[in-house]
């Protein structure tokens, strides 16, 4: 009984939405028909063909026919009349079809491809719809602008807008298309990639290694004057001489000896390595390759360092 209840439910939502379109059809084809009186073709025809997709209608059809021919769309309206020549209800209404689509035939213009340049892979359109461009038979087209374009891999894309007249066969010429020079953009497929600098990574760490040099001996410039700056006070706590010293204050002379001693050590030290690091700094950003240059360097042992000589 519920599966009984629930078909009968469905059979009846199914009716109110069918009756529903159907309604909204029969509004929609009686002001296309007063707006095609009225000589509102364009609204005409527009209520005109939302009732035939609501309730494909063989009245409808036919009406819808001769608004597309009061509005100048002849093929369009060929085409519904071949139509209705097939697939109307009665003998009578499709023999009237048939006449009413013989009537137009003579005065539908008609496109045909007379001739396709021989380019790979093209693609043509007439009226922004894909044509088969091998196809050379006329086809039915509405009068006026006529976009023809054709593009395909590789070439240049070549459009032209033609007019088809009423009455008349338009001869489409398709020509060979051009290939692309595609020239690339250097200045775009350069943006934003650095350009390497030769030697640049060895510049960068020879100058670092100076600057490190430079900093060290400025350290052992600072302890050496540390160390001077102790040892005179030892030689004060001792009256000026050190070897004389007053055996009371030895040991506070003593300790300031040592403390020069270290930081003189320490001085050394730095400036022997700090020396060394400006050296090997040089040596680096003056060996490290320029585009079209040649450096020559000799680095050498020398008295207190080493020597750097050479042609830069």
């Amino acid at each position: 009984m519920r599966a009984l209840v629930v078909v009968v439910v469905m059979a009846l939502g199914g009716g109110v939405a069918f009756a529903d379109a159907q309604a909204e059809a029969v509004a929609l084809f009686d002001q296309g028909i007063k707006d095609m009186k009225a000589g509102n073709f364009e609204k005409a025809c527009k209520s005109l063909a939302q009732s035939l997709s609501l309730v494909n209608d063989s009245g409808t059809k036919g009406a819808l026919a001769r608004c597309y021919e009061k509005q100048g769309k002849l093929a369009t309206s060929w085409l519904l009349w071949r139509e209705l020549a097939d697939t109307a209800p009665t003998p009578e209404l499709r023999k009237d079809a048939t006449k009413q689509a013989n009537k137009l035939d003579a005065r539908v213009p008609k496109y045909q491809v007379a001739h396709v340049g021989m380019t790979p892979g093209l693609v043509l359109m007439v009226n922004d719809k894909t044509v088969d461009p091998l196809i050379d038979i006329p086809v039915p087209i509405d009068p006026g602008p006529v976009r023809v374009s054709a593009s395909a891999p590789g070439h240049e894309p070549w459009k032209a807008e033609l007019k088809a007249e009423e009455g008349k066969v338009l001869s489409i010429e398709v020509p060979e298309l051009v290939a692309s020079k595609v020239v690339p953009d250097k200045t775009k497929s350069d943006k934003g990639k650095k350009v390497a600098t030769p030697g640049r990574g060895r510049r960068l760490l020879g100058w670092t290694l100076a600057g490190v040099g430079v900093d060290a001996a400025g350290g052992g410039g600072f302890f050496g004057l540390q160390a001077r700056s102790r040892y005179a006070d030892a030689k004060d706590i001792c009256g000026g001489t050190i070897d004389q010293c007053d055996p009371l204050k030895v040991d506070d002379a003593q300790s300031k000896v040592d403390s020069a001693r270290s930081a003189g050590t320490l001085s050394t030290a730095l400036f022997a390595a700090g020396g060394a690091a400006i050296a090997i700094g040089i040596v680096v950003v003056v060996t490290a390759p320029k585009a079209k240059e040649q450096r020559t360097v000799t680095v050498a042992p020398a008295p207190g360092g080493v020597t750097v000589f050479g042609r830069f």
